[in-house]
């Protein structure tokens, strides 16, 4: 890669590519979570569409698991952007209605589609 003067100034940075994932399949009837949600440190990289739950001893949310014990196993709102919770909290926003693309959510089972009761799948 060959290096360009910009006369003392600032260049062009890296060049980055990023997919474009949407999960709505319409941008009608859509809303979100009030003042967002919290996620949970330790759970990685939680990708965009993920269906949450709320633990209950500390508020925080994390990706439902209908196997939890500690409340996530009750689906609550599917996050809106990829989030990366690897070293710590994070706030972020989530949907509580819309229509979505059943294919493009995780996490997504038959209890997440009845506990997500404003939420319509396509």
């Amino acid at each position: 890669m060959q290096r360009l003067n910009y006369g003392g100034k600032p260049g062009p940075g890296p060049i980055y590519t990023q997919e474009f994932k949407e999960v709505l399949a319409s941008t009608e009837l859509q809303a979100k979570l009030p003042g967002g949600v919290l996620l949970a440190q330790g759970n990685g990289v939680v990708a965009k569409g993920t269906v949450l739950g709320k633990v209950t001893a500390t508020g925080k949310y994390k990706p439902y698991s209908s196997s939890a014990v500690d409340g996530s196993q009750s689906a609550v709102c599917i996050l809106d952007n990829d989030k990366d919770t690897t070293d710590e909290d994070i706030g972020a926003s989530a949907w509580i209605a819309g229509i979505f693309d059943t294919s493009k959510l995780t996490g997504l089972d038959a209890a997440a589609k009845t506990a997500l009761k404003l939420c319509y799948f396509v």
